[in-house]
């Protein structure tokens, strides 16, 4: 055999050699698809105030972990402990006012049951005199005057009666009162907590701009803290579009951080983005301009972690990942 014809049959065997393992290549991608663009992700949940004030302490440095309910920072107590004991003097002199008034509804009381009484017995006189008159057994002068005292007394009452209703009108609105200071009590005493800053939830402090003597107002940030606990972290995979036709959730997951290529995690598959990268962009891309080029498109699909290796010791948000998705189960 020439030369010529081993050459040529060498070069037919690296062909096949290559084709087949191109065909291996192509079925484990389309089985197993990958990708680079993937990143670390995870909740994180700002520090702020909900007050305003000046900040006499900031206990926490930027990269510290906390846990939930740690004091972060402390803000100047003084306006607010004036407040304070503004409101409880306004509810102790509320409720000294709504004692004077059920003093003088007890008063109003008493005199409509008097004036009761006294209409009673007028009225009995009355009746005993009008009799008395009818028979002739008295002057009719008699009768005349126990008519009018009758009169007099029914007006009396009727004005101890409305006496009476002023003065529960006022004990219903100094109660009132005594509620609305009791309010503003419960209000002075919650902003004077909140002079005490602490962590909403635990995980690692960053970009802590907090420092004594510096004036704060509601909602300001003073820093942000991760939360790199199971359940708060996850990976966002940017699969090409042509990738997702065999992704489904649920399915498992391999990738590996680049800050510790040597190991291995798991995971699987959680959700996918409503819609592209582009599609969320602050300016998208205007594709009606008529020198649109087709550009494959990439979608966010959720990974997240199995919670058994979750790798603390390495994780940081925003650090770059390799992932890969098993699709087995969709094999046809």
């Amino acid at each position: 055999m020439s030369k010529r014809w081993i050459g040529l049959a060498a070069i037919l065997v690296a062909a096949a050699v290559l084709v087949i393992f191109g065909l291996r290549d192509w079925h484990h991608r389309q089985v197993f698809p990958s990708t680079e663009d993937a990143y670390v992700g995870g909740d994180v949940t700002s520090i702020a105030s909900r007050i305003p004030g000046r900040l006499t302490a900031v206990l926490v440095a930027g990269n510290q972990p906390v846990t939930a309910g740690q004091v972060i920072a402390r803000l100047d107590t003084t306006d607010y402990a004036v407040a304070l004991a503004k409101e409880r003097a306004n509810l102790a002199a509320a409720r000294a006012a709504v004692a004077l008034d059920e003093a003088r509804l007890a008063a109003a009381r008493a005199e409509v049951a008097a004036a009761a009484a006294q209409a009673d017995l007028a009225r009995a006189d009355r009746d005993r005199f009008r009799a008395l008159a009818d028979r002739g057994s008295s002057a009719r002068r008699q009768a005349e005057q126990a008519e009018a005292a009758w009169q007099v007394a029914r007006a009396r009452l009727e004005a101890a009666r409305r006496q009476q209703a002023a003065a529960e009108a006022a004990v219903a609105a100094g109660r009132r009162r005594v509620e609305k200071a009791q309010t503003g009590v419960h209000k002075a005493k919650l902003d004077l907590s909140y002079c005490t800053i602490t962590a909403p939830c635990a995980g690692v402090v960053a970009d802590m701009q907090a420092r004594p003597g510096q004036v704060v107002a509601p909602g300001q940030t003073l820093g942000r803290i991760a939360e790199l606990t199971p359940g708060h972290v996850w990976i966002d995979a940017n699969f090409k579009e042509t990738q997702l036709r065999r992704i489904r959730p649920g399915q498992p997951v391999t990738f590996r951080v680049d800050a510790d290529r040597s190991r291995e995690f798991h995971g699987e598959v959680a959700s996918f983005s409503p819609g592209t990268g582009a599609a969320f962009a602050l300016l998208p891309p205007e594709n009606a301009t008529g020198n649109w080029v087709k550009v494959v498109q990439r979608v966010p699909v959720r990974i997240v972690f199995d919670p058994a290796e979750l790798p603390d010791c390495c994780l940081r948000l925003g650090l770059s990942c390799e992932v890969t998705v098993d699709t087995r189960d969709r094999e046809e």
